[in-house]
């Protein structure tokens, strides 16, 4: 819950919120039954496997498994928090937000903001109808429909042109009524240092409008119409709106796809981005620099798993995806390298070769290991044999952090050949570095074994059919609470063997102690973990499969007796490997003890 917005706020956003209406703002949905259905906005498919359901106003993917309620699915969608999700359906209900009485700063600093975005709007459609609709902008026109932008790009992107003038936005907003102050820290206006009055920070450029997540206008790249002009790229400073290491250009339209794709092009520059929606490649963005910072990745790594970096083919443009592709890689993306050649960046490598073969480029892009290596090799002297052993040196921690033993082993063949050394030295250098960190990667491969054997654990098919007994039940209890009571007598938490299901179990108990009803946004909010809420969406959703006619009462026996005879199974199959052990350690005081209760336990089942 938010610590910002008391629970009464929040129920009442979410009431003036219907799901259906919300959801179909991003994915077409048809009436199917007592629910709605269509294809998940948040992955790939072609047979419809996302279900809202407006009676419980929860939804959920039968495909990819996202589920949740109104502030979970923009919270995703948005790339959201909790409460900037409350805010956004907030302000689309047109709720005003609560004064915080104990937070007089934090009212003022809303309501500065809502001033400084309501000025790059006005700046936005500024800019826009001087390059669109005014003699003044005429040359900048020609300069971007020379670039291959046309008008329905431009009105798209919101692009723009700042006069020759220098009090020409300033005099605009000031007309509007806002203060010298604010406008300053906009950062679109700047105080003259010597004298009294102020000026426009962007003079004669080309205007990129930088838009946030939420399609809201923060701040500015500019662009000279001369190349000869410096410096050729201005942008907007840091503001209370725009940082420049926690946005990317682009993201604002290209997260749909990318959510769809789960992937995303990262490019430098505006231009990159624009030409790509151009040719219908929608899955880009721009780092609005060449350095990418650990908070973009995080922002990232809300909507993808996978990352392509298609930085300029330059020197700077190298080293930048160097940095770039340990901070993504930290963050847990998976990370390739799409090389252009001939020094061309995206922009110009689209518009030259189309957009088939662009996106071929990522068939062939470097992984990071190979990146790297390539990287180290560049430009060396391997006919030198101390650039060699140096060279060695710098590629033993690129080598070691390559976790899979076949992959590692044709790396290490791939070097040693380039290098002209033996394989076995090679190997035998790897070795010896390797020792120092030997004690983590013994580590990191037991949880390797133990989520192996996790996974053939849930591939067995008695607990295959546990666990369909164990869902069957709880919807049995969700949607007929006359029920709750009979499972309470028959079952404990302990009874059940996913944390998931024993905590879904006993909130359902405690809701229906104190309410005695079940109502099921009250029981999400009462989940502590999301797994157990997902889990919840996703029983709420698929509904009471059964009808009027079915005998619940028995299919509710059938159910209890699956869920007690896998537990007795599981308590036999470990009695049986205690009771061979005591054997095999001869240990006959355990083994008698161990035997009582495993007759005790046959008994029970009897």
């Amino acid at each position: 819950m938010s610590q910002l917005y008391n629970e009464d706020f929040i129920e009442k956003v979410r009431f003036s919120n219907d799901i259906i209406d919300v959801v179909s703002e991003y994915t077409n949905l048809k009436k199917s039954g007592k629910s709605y259905k269509g294809l998940c906005p948040f992955h790939d498919e072609r047979t419809p496997s996302f279900n809202v359901s407006p009676e419980q106003q929860l939804y959920y993917c039968f495909g990819c498994g996202v589920g949740g309620n109104i502030f979970n699915f923009i919270m995703e969608i948005e790339g959201l928090t909790f409460t900037e999700a409350v805010e956004f359906l907030a302000e689309r209900a047109n709720i005003e937000l609560p004064e915080q009485n104990n937070s007089q700063a934090r009212q003022r600093k809303v309501s500065q903001r809502k001033k400084l975005l309501k000025i790059h709007k006005l700046a936005t459609q500024f800019y826009n109808y001087l390059l669109l609709k005014s003699d003044l902008g005429q040359e900048a026109y020609n300069y971007l429909l020379e670039r291959g932008f046309d008008k329905e790009t431009i009105e798209k992107f919101q692009l723009g042109f700042a006069p020759n003038r220098w009090q020409g936005l300033y005099n605009f907003l000031s007309d509007k009524g806002y203060s010298d102050q604010l406008l300053v820290k906009s950062g679109l206006i700047l105080p003259r240092k010597n004298s009294d009055g102020y000026y426009d920070r962007f003079r004669n450029r080309v205007m990129f409008t930088i838009f946030d997540h939420r399609h809201q206008a923060i701040g500015f790249g500019g662009r000279v119409l001369s190349n000869e002009e410096q410096p050729k790229y201005l942008n907007s400073p840091e503001t209370p709106l725009f940082d420049k290491s926690k946005n990317l250009y682009g993201l604002n339209w290209a997260k749909q796809e990318m959510r769809k794709t789960d992937e995303v092009i990262i490019t430098e520059g505006y231009t990159d981005v624009i030409t790509a929606s151009e040719f219908g490649i929608e899955n880009v963005v721009a780092s609005l620099g060449t350095s990418l910072t650990s908070q973009q990745a995080k922002i990232l790594n809300r909507y993808v798993e996978r990352v392509y970096i298609a930085y300029d083919a330059d020197a700077a443009g190298a080293k930048a995806t160097l940095r770039g592709l340990d901070i993504l890689k930290k963050e847990g993306l998976d990370v390739k390298v799409i090389s252009l050649g001939h020094e061309q960046d995206p922009d110009e490598y689209i518009k030259t070769e189309g957009k088939e073969v662009f996106l071929q480029t990522k068939d062939n892009a470097t992984s990071l290991i190979q990146f790297k290596i390539n990287q180290v090799l560049k430009d060396k002297d391997l006919s030198n044999v101390d650039e060699r052993v140096n060279v060695v040196q710098d590629l033993l921690p690129i080598l070691n952090a390559i976790d899979d033993g076949v992959e590692r082993d044709e790396y290490l063949k791939q070097v040693a050949e380039k290098l002209q050394i033996r394989l076995e030295v090679l190997r035998s250098e790897l070795n010896k570095f390797e020792k120092s960190e030997h004690q983590d990667r013994k580590s990191s491969q037991r949880n390797n074994n133990n989520n192996l054997k996790n996974s053939i654990e849930l591939n067995d098919p008695k607990k295959d059919g546990y666990q369909n007994a164990v869902n069957g039940l709880l919807k049995l209890m969700l949607n007929n609470t006359r029920l709750v009571k009979k499972v309470q007598n028959e079952l404990e938490k302990s009874d059940f063997v996913e944390e998931d299901h024993r905590q879904l179990f006993t909130t359902i108990c405690k809701l229906y102690q104190e309410e005695e009803t079940i109502e099921i946004n009250e029981l999400f909010n009462r989940l502590n973990a999301e797994s157990s809420q997902k889990l919840l969406t996703k029983l709420a959703v698929q509904g009471d499969e059964f009808d009027s006619s079915v005998n619940l009462d028995k299919i509710l026996i059938d159910y209890i007796k699956k869920i007690k005879g896998y537990q007795s199974g599981m308590k036999k199959e470990d009695l049986e490997a205690k009771i061979k052990q005591a054997e095999q350690e001869e240990n006959y005081q355990e083994l008698k003890q161990l035997l009582e209760q495993y007759q005790d336990l046959l008994r029970k089942e009897d």
